[in-house]
């Protein structure tokens, strides 16, 4: 169990890091349907750019507080399972 807890704290701190740089490069990264390369209003497709990247930051941003909440309960159920 210990081991689980540090790998998913180092997982939760590398993904600080991933979540910049979701936020920065976010908008050129399109999974799943290809909407972007449909649509032909430059500012149209600029601003949906922008609000992907954005989102694709909070989405990624999410996992850094759910990786080290997780570590930290699993350190604790493991040093009281020790006593």
């Amino acid at each position: 169990m210990k081991t689980l807890s540090q790998v998913l704290f180092w997982l939760g701190i590398a993904s600080i890091p991933l979540s910049w740089a979701m936020w920065y490069f976010g908008a050129d990264i399109e999974m799943g349907r290809q909407v972007m390369g449909n649509i032909a209003d430059p500012a149209l497709k600029a601003v949906l750019k922008e609000a992907h990247a954005e989102r694709w930051g909070i989405f990624v941003g999410i996992w850094p507080v759910t990786l080290l909440v997780l570590s930290y309960i699993l350190e604790k159920k493991s040093a009281g399972n020790k006593g």
